[in-house]
């Protein structure tokens, strides 16, 4: 999984997009979102690849959630 911190300018409301994401999604993109969270994907995009991409995304952000759960584990035990 591939993270970005993407700081948006709170005076202009802009953000610097990354190389690498500009060159994955292109200039002509969609967004939708909610309250914690947005996804950001080619206008072209058909919906059945978005969410194939999404449920990808999602197993590596479960599979991180492990991670991070065995790592506290092993901090407490050490305390």
């Amino acid at each position: 999984m591939v993270e970005f911190k993407i700081k948006i300018n709170p005076k202009q409301r802009l953000a610097y997009i990354p190389k690498e994401i500009y060159e994955v999604l292109g200039s002509h993109l969609k967004a939708v979102g909610n309250r914690t969270a947005v996804i950001f994907y080619p206008e072209n995009a058909t919906i059945k690849d978005v969410l194939k991409s999404l449920a990808i995304i999602r197993a590596d952000l479960k599979h991180a959630l492990q991670l991070e759960k065995k790592e506290t584990e092993v901090i407490e035990q050490k305390q």
